[in-house]
């Protein structure tokens, strides 16, 4: 794999997991290895736990769109910096919808391996 090739795919899986909910993408992008270093403390590491936050995401959060503005490689490590515009439609965590639009920044760092 090269990194033009881990940056592409990096967007992909943005594209389709975080902004259309496409949690089948899970099963194509992500290593039955895969280790969910976000994963919330006593919960499983796997990507189970990202499938139920994205269903819940996109249950609470309509008008989803990711800005990806740079994105950086380096051997097997691909490094993001992005934006989430929401739109707050409907409970999410116990919070009613407040129809506000609301931005997330985030710096992500991803490590691509090929499974064995």
């Amino acid at each position: 794999m090269t990194v033009e090739h881990n940056k592409q795919t990096v967007i992909r899986f943005n594209n389709e997991f975080f902004e259309k909910a496409n949690t089948e993408i899970t099963k194509e992008l992500l290593a039955s290895s895969f280790v969910n270093h976000t994963a919330p403390p006593n919960r499983p590491t796997d990507a189970s736990v990202m499938i139920s936050f994205i269903t819940a995401f996109h249950k609470g959060f309509s008008d989803v769109s990711v800005k990806i503005y740079e994105i950086l490689g380096e051997d097997d490590k691909i490094c993001l910096r992005k934006t989430i515009l929401v739109t707050h439609t409907g409970e999410f965590m116990g919070e009613k919808a407040s129809g506000k639009k609301i931005e997330l920044n985030v710096i992500e760092i991803d490590i691509l391996k090929m499974e064995k």
